[in-house]
């Protein structure tokens, strides 16, 4: 899942907006049956990893943002997040972040100043490689500037492994080292398939087409930054992180483990978003299930989000991106006859069509339910994505994805949260 604020969504949600009714500009008062919604996760396992990807809390606190407890009162958010049962927080990094201007700007100092600060609150660290200069998803997986000269497989397999190490190297050194690390970010056709402009590569890197050679240089990335993993701490788990798709009805991802000859690792994740074409949520609960029977290695999600608003949000002037036409689209796809927290689950129109609404009771029904899916498959956890991407107070700080934050636009907290709580 892209991430990159596109102009063109910008612009057409801008000149639609207008049509999407105003609901819930503000987190409603809370009643007593939105208190048991917002209580669901607590019938999850209290081992299970309630994570939460926090990688621009530093970007945006550099910019003014600041972030409040459910009582209004400023706290430093990774305190938030463990007092609402957070015991995972995920950051990506990038390889040189001066060569965009995307938010964030996932450089190793700001990864080592947040590492510090989710260790010093006592929560577990997970470290997401994009192997890239910008984000890497299913659609791009654009190789760093500084690796474009690589001519080999060889060549590029160990740039992947001296950066691995690199890295690693300076977050063990700051005491400060992950627990798990990604090798890669949602690498369904591979990584560093392109060179950094998106042009193409003389090495074949992928895993569409069923092509051999691309395969097994792919397998020899993996097995490169696998490697470079175990040199500096064995006791770093590692995971392999591709998005849901739904492929022309079909959502197995049993293909691209078949395919790709590299077993190295101990953990499956998934990008699973309600109003992307990932799939049911009864499809995710059985993938899981499959991969975590067919290939013997612990299964999770990794990214998933719902929003609390549809209105505009914010002072960045950005439109959201996702508004009631992603409601209309989630409304087939949040189906689940064996979920039970899907029964709370708010429903509006929006054009004379079926809505999922945008509330803050809503975004905890989803969150819920992605949990008990992911539980019911024998996975062992879900992360929130963008739950941090609040605006800043002076809107310098562009984005389209503060309708989805579990914060409001002033930063407070939002009930939501809560079901995060064992």
């Amino acid at each position: 899942m892209t991430r990159k604020t596109i102009s063109l969504v910008a612009l057409l949600a801008a000149a639609l907006s207008f049509y999407c009714p105003n609901t819930s500009a503000k987190p409603s008062k809370e009643s007593a049956s939105q208190s048991d919604v917002f209580s669901l996760g607590a019938k999850i396992p209290s081992d299970f990893m309630r994570g939460f990807d926090a990688s621009t809390v530093d970007f945006l606190e550099e910019n003014g943002a600041a972030y409040y407890d459910e009582s209004g009162q400023k706290q430093d958010v990774f305190k938030i997040l463990k007092s609402h049962g957070v015991n995972w927080v995920r950051l990506r990094i990038w390889h040189d972040s001066s060569k965009n201007d995307e938010a964030g700007d996932n450089c190793l100092e700001r990864t080592i100043r947040m590492a510090k600060r989710i260790k010093s609150h006592g929560m577990n660290f997970l470290l997401d490689f994009h192997y890239s200069d910008t984000w890497a998803d299913p659609g791009k997986q654009m190789r760093p500037s500084a690796w474009d000269d690589a001519s080999t497989i060889e060549e590029l397999a160990e740039r992947v492994h001296d950066y691995t190490k690199e890295i690693l190297l300076a977050l063990k050194s700051t005491d400060c080292s992950p627990d798990m690390v990604q090798l890669g970010n949602e690498i369904n056709q591979g990584f560093c398939t392109t060179l950094s402009d998106g042009s193409p590569s003389l090495i074949p890197v992928s895993s569409w087409d069923n092509n051999y050679e691309g395969n097994k240089n792919l397998a020899a990335l993996l097995t490169a930054a696998s490697s470079a993993v175990r040199e500096v701490d064995p006791g770093i788990e590692r995971m392999v992180h591709l998005a849901s798709a739904n492929v022309n009805g079909w959502t197995d991802l049993s293909w691209w483990f078949d395919r790709i000859d590299f077993d190295d690792y101990e953990f499956i994740g998934l990008s699973w978003y309600p109003f992307e074409n990932h799939g049911t949520l009864a499809d995710l609960r059985s993938n899981l299930s499959n991969l975590k029977s067919g290939y013997r290695k612990e299964v999770l999600v990794v990214e998933t989000s719902w929003p609390w608003t549809f209105d505009k949000s914010g002072k960045d002037g950005w439109s959201n991106y996702v508004w009631c036409d992603k409601g209309v689209d989630a409304v087939s796809r949040l189906v689940d006859t064996k979920n039970s927290a899907l029964k709370n689950l708010s429903v509006t129109k929006w054009k004379g069509k079926k809505c999922i609404d945008a509330s803050v009771e809503n975004q905890a029904v989803v969150l819920a339910a992605v949990m008990e899916a992911t539980e019911m498959a024998g996975g062992c956890g879900v992360f929130y994505w963008g739950g941090d991407w609040i605006c800043d107070t002076a809107g310098k700080v562009g984005n389209n994805w503060e309708n989805q934050a579990l914060f409001d636009l002033d930063g407070k907290c939002l009930p939501s949260m809560r079901v995060f709580h064992p």
